[in-house]
């Protein structure tokens, strides 16, 4: 085989990224849990996104409304002489895809998106022929698919049916009296057009397929038919990418020099095929190097106008002049043919499965929170069916990263939008676009996607911690910030997750708070206290507010963080039922490792507030629902379990330090706590002073204010 130093370096520019960016397959054994995702479509954006989830251990179901022949969505409909037009370094639709060329074919797409669905281990989580007609959820928040709970309660959709569905086939007038063949621009497989006029009518993406296949069966002349003139670029990485770094997505006064660069270095002699009133970032152009090379060569024409209707031969085409508006007079003529291959692309999936209120005006797809996320319920991802027109591609990072977009605002309230700020991110972008020709979110550049993603961290402080997607050994923060797959399983398993009994389980909890890793740490934390449960301790306190117990979880990092190694026992547990009250004596040693010899044995009284929920009905083995279930107190991270006994969960923590105690932490070997005792004994000697002293204050108390002896007795007794 011969050497192409290029494809080497670019292979090894994909092995790189694979082992930096690639989330770790599951085993086959792995039983995931944490949030449970519904992905709507088995396309490259739903295997992509689905493949993420899996990879950081969250549980997900695709549903399928084909059967497997579907995986990979509109490229599993397309042509086989079709492919990437744009080259596939700006198509890496997931960090592990391996492409063999820059452009590649429809085969190999389908091949590493099927790979990429058994690599995960999908194949078990994919429901085939289950279309999607309804996502709901119940009163606790779960989502419901189809109201069958059979398929078991998820905890956010993330809908991937993309913009293409079924083929668009208008009926044109007299279309009947045409003798020669009439096609779809997807269903060319098998048919040849060697020797033959073929008329394409349309002059979209659709149009660029029909071109692939007319090129390769050598037909003897190609008629394109459009309505319109559409930008056409070069198939060129460097240009397309530089055509997306337009970060304000809309034309602006600089637009001219793009314009001006593609009418005299490409269009050439051609520059009348341009555009004349839209600008190029107006509409998604056509990726295509072909068509003018064929124009130049005289096999194939470009026609501006309208389509009148069919005749026998061919075509009744009314042809318009530059400038003249869709619809507008023009000379009719007759374009002969043997075979019209009509481009007019794909009917758009519908969106209809989704909650009514989604959809309420003015905040509409696609003006939803960075164009995927419906205000009204952050727990939908509407990943690649929401856009109109673009420049940059469908298939590259963005995938992943609005997919852990979803897991982030799924796990941690406190980095979650607010409805209210998401409408106003819609109306700050629509002003900063209400002067572009089109809808603010019906254009948009890749530049201008990815300062969405980098203004959505960086506005808010709580998403910082997410920010870096490769830590130490590729562990992305996904996996630092809650525990890996089966790490929900651990703690579910022997009843060691929940809370029935305070007084003999509060000793584990406490051990695994002090002494875990950060992952155990965190699922403790969320399976034990409810999401607004508050901290007090005498150097730091969180409060009370939903999402407060990501601040406890810092906290013991923290602590744990300064003392690795906590020597730590349980010396008594007592539990007030009537008030739902423990009593926790602890002792322990605590070293900072970075303070030479420092060493603090202090002894404290834990005082938790519980709260008692009654058991949810057993659920269904299929179903494992690992999502927060509402309930009065709030919303609680239950795991499934068939006990009658209530279970219990931690709404306030009260370290509670007597004053010498709390001194240790600041001084060693018992100086400050020294002179504390010291101070103390002086405080019993001035007591006794004061008592001799001020006698008769408490005679006159017993015995004028409080009356005779027996009295006072007799009302002590009374209480």
């Amino acid at each position: 085989m011969e050497f192409h130093p290029v494809l080497w370096v670019y292979s090894l520019i994909q092995w790189v990224l694979d082992k930096l960016f690639s989330p770790t397959p599951p085993s086959p054994k792995a039983t995931l849990g944490r949030p449970r995702i519904a992905i709507i479509g088995a396309g490259l954006t739903g295997v992509s996104s689905a493949s993420h989830c899996v990879g950081h251990g969250f549980e997900v179901t695709i549903f399928e409304a084909g059967d497997e022949k579907s995986i990979g969505g509109i490229w599993s409909r397309v042509n086989n002489t079709s492919g990437l037009q744009i080259h596939s370094i700006m198509y890496r639709f997931h960090p592990s895809i391996r492409w063999a060329d820059g452009y590649p074919d429809r085969q190999q797409i389908v091949s590493q998106i099927t790979q990429l669905w058994k690599r995960y281990g999908l194949q078990e989580r994919t429901r085939f022929e289950t279309r999607v007609t309804s996502a709901r959820q119940d009163k606790s928040g779960r989502w419901i698919i189809n109201n069958d709970l059979s398929f078991g309660y998820f905890d956010g959709v993330l809908a991937a049916v993309g913009t293409c569905g079924d083929p668009k086939i208008p009926h044109m007038p007299n279309q009947e009296a045409f003798k020669g063949e009439i096609f779809h621009s997807s269903k060319l497989d098998g048919k040849t057009a060697a020797g033959k006029k073929v008329l394409i009518i349309g002059g979209g993406a659709s149009a660029v397929e029909a071109l692939e296949f007319v090129v390769h069966t050598n037909a003897s002349s190609t008629s394109v038919l459009a309505r319109s003139d559409k930008w056409i670029i070069p198939r060129n990485a460097f240009v397309d990418m530089l055509l997306a770094m337009n970060i304000f997505g809309q034309e602006t006064i600089f637009s001219w020099i793009p314009e001006t660069l593609l009418k005299k270095l490409f269009y050439r002699d051609l520059e009348d095929l341009a555009p004349t009133s839209d600008g190029l970032f107006t509409e998604t152009p056509m990726v295509n190097s072909d068509i003018f090379r064929q124009i130049r060569n005289h096999n194939a024409e470009w026609l501006r106008g309208d389509i009148v209707g069919f005749s026998e031969n061919g075509i009744r085409f009314r042809q318009r002049a530059k400038g003249v508006p869709k619809g507008g007079p023009g000379r009719e003529i007759e374009v002969k043919g043997d075979m019209v291959i009509m481009a007019t692309g794909y009917q758009r999936p519908s969106l209809s499965f989704l909650p009514p209120q989604v959809f309420e005006e003015p905040y509409h797809p696609p003006k939803w929170y960075l164009q995927v996320f419906p205000p009204r319920n952050v727990s939908i991802c509407c990943n690649n069916c929401t856009y109109v027109n673009a420049i940059g591609t469908v298939g590259n990072y963005h995938i992943g990263i609005y997919t852990r977009l979803l897991l982030m605002f799924l796990v941690d309230p406190l980095a979650r939008p607010q409805e209210y700020w998401m409408k106003r991110w819609i109306d700050m972008t629509s002003f900063l676009k209400s002067k572009a020709p089109t809808g603010a979110f019906d254009f948009f550049t890749y530049s201008e996607l990815l300062y969405w993603f980098v203004f959505c961290i960086a506005i808010n402080p709580f998403r910082w911690k997410w920010a870096p997607d490769v830590k130490v050994r590729y562990t992305t923060w996904l996996d630092t910030l809650i525990p890996p797959a089966g790490k929900f399983n651990y703690f579910s398993r022997g009843g060691i997750g929940i809370m029935e009994d305070p007084v003999a389980e509060i000793p584990r909890v406490i051990r695994l708070l002090t002494q875990s890793q950060p992952s155990i740490q965190r699922a403790t934390i969320e399976k034990y206290f409810t999401p607004s449960a508050s901290f007090t301790h005498p150097i730091c306190r969180t409060g009370s507010y939903e999402g407060s117990r990501w601040l406890i979880w810092c906290i013991y990092r923290w602590y744990k963080i300064m003392s690795p190694r906590i020597k730590i026992s349980i010396d008594g547990v007592a539990y007030d039922e009537k008030n739902r009250t423990l009593y926790v004596d602890i002792h322990q040693v605590f070293r900072i490792w970075i303070i030479p010899f420092y060493s603090a044995p202090v002894s404290l009284t834990t005082v938790l507030k519980l709260i008692r929920d009654q058991p949810l009905p057993p659920q269904p083995s299929y179903s494992t629902p690992i999502n927060p279930n509402e309930s009065r107190h709030g919303t609680l991270n239950r795991p499934t379990t068939s006990s009658e006994k209530p279970l219990y969960y931690i709404q306030s923590q009260n370290d509670l330090y007597q004053v010498n105690e709390l001194l240790k932490f600041f001084s060693q070997f018992g100086v400050l706590s020294g002179l504390l005792m010291l101070w103390q004994f002086i405080a019993t000697a001035l007591c006794v002073v004061g008592a001799t002293v001020f006698w008769p204050v408490s005679w006159v108390e017993q015995n004028v204010v409080g009356g005779n002896k027996e009295r006072s007795i007799a009302e002590a007794a009374r209480g």
